[in-house]
């Protein structure tokens, strides 16, 4: 029997559909409170209305353009939305539908795995209840959780050696976040050390690092000219992008003291603990891709990064179901170890 044809998989839109439909609903019960803030969704709200109305997308209590953001051009497609209608709920709308859709292709890459259905089915259920995804639903709106869907996607795609749909994949990516950038190149070095995809890991690598050269030496300043905003969070590091990537290398006790805090501690149990019972020593190898997204949070001051409230855990959270999924399908997640 076909996948598409599968009880499992009727049941799993049935899902998909009925959370697209309750994170909707939150979200929007959410605003309806007054309890949406001016960042992000007033920020992305107007930055989108500005766009559809063919003016120039400076957020009045932002002060630039947009793009001197995180360069996140994704907006200028969702803005068509906007000209039928401008109203902020296309903005909670396509968050809830990206975030639900993320399901489908976690589905799709544990049958790939070789996983029954009825398990491929609890890996997804597995994803909808990890607790960033309700928690960022209801956190305003941010472009990049179009990207979690896609990514699953271009994993997908590299394993099943379809190129063309692993490239679209990518690129709507980076419109989506300046620094899923990094995650894209890490990716790609997992695709090539570890998954043997050698032409996939290539591309995504040089992908993620010419965007994002482009996005912070040229697109960036252009629109803002004092720079990535960001650089600020990891101040005692350096002014400037160029001096915090030096002493990143030349003053490790700096990095040491930042790293190993009682914070960090707690938010590594925040990420891995929902999906801890998935896990397993021997097939954590998709945790390369997560390295340069965890650093940034490990290393931030700013404790927003250090939680399952924010959008800045988004990134990893395909690449922690990739392994939970290797480790299921050879027998090895803690879940299947026998008991004594």
């Amino acid at each position: 029997m076909s996948v598409h044809h599968s009880k499992s998989f009727k049941s799993l839109i049935g899902i998909i559909i009925a959370a697209a439909v309750l994170l909707f609903v939150c979200s929007s019960v959410r605003h309806a409170l007054f309890q949406s803030t001016a960042f992000d969704l007033g920020y992305f709200d107007q930055a989108t209305y500005l766009i559809s109305q063919g003016k120039p997308p400076i957020v009045s209590f932002w002060g630039f353009h947009f793009m001197g953001g995180h360069a996140d051009w994704i907006m200028y497609p969702i803005a068509l939305f906007y000209r039928l209608i401008p109203s902020v709920h296309w903005l909670l709308g396509i968050q809830a539908v990206a975030l639900a859709l993320g399901a489908l292709p976690t589905y799709y890459l544990a049958v790939q795995a070789g996983l029954k259905e009825r398990l491929a089915l609890a890996i997804a259920a597995a994803y909808l209840l990890y607790p960033l995804i309700f928690n960022l639903n209801l956190f305003d709106f941010h472009p990049e959780v179009i990207a979690l869907p896609l990514m699953l996607t271009a994993i997908w795609a590299a394993r099943n050696r379809q190129m063309a749909g692993f490239v679209v994949c990518l690129v709507i990516s980076l419109g989506c976040r300046d620094a899923l950038s990094l995650t894209i190149a890490a990716m790609g070095i997992w695709l090539m050390i570890f998954e043997k995809r050698r032409s996939y890991g290539a591309i995504a690598l040089v992908l993620g690092i010419f965007w994002f050269w482009l996005v912070t030496q040229r697109i960036i300043p252009h629109f803002r000219p004092d720079g990535v905003e960001s650089v600020t969070r990891f101040a005692y590091l350096g002014s400037s992008l160029s001096e915090i990537l030096k002493n990143l290398i030349l003053k490790p006790q700096l990095v040491l003291s930042a790293l190993l805090t009682l914070k960090n501690l707690e938010y590594l149990l925040l990420v891995f603990a929902p999906i801890a019972w998935g896990l397993a020593l021997a097939h954590l190898a998709p945790l390369v891709a997560i390295v340069p997204t965890l650093a940034m949070n490990l290393l931030s001051t700013m404790d927003s990064q250090k939680d399952l409230l924010h959008q800045y855990s988004l990134p990893m959270l395909p690449f922690v179901l990739v392994a939970a999924i290797a480790a299921l399908a050879h027998g090895k997640a803690w879940v299947q170890r026998p008991r004594s």
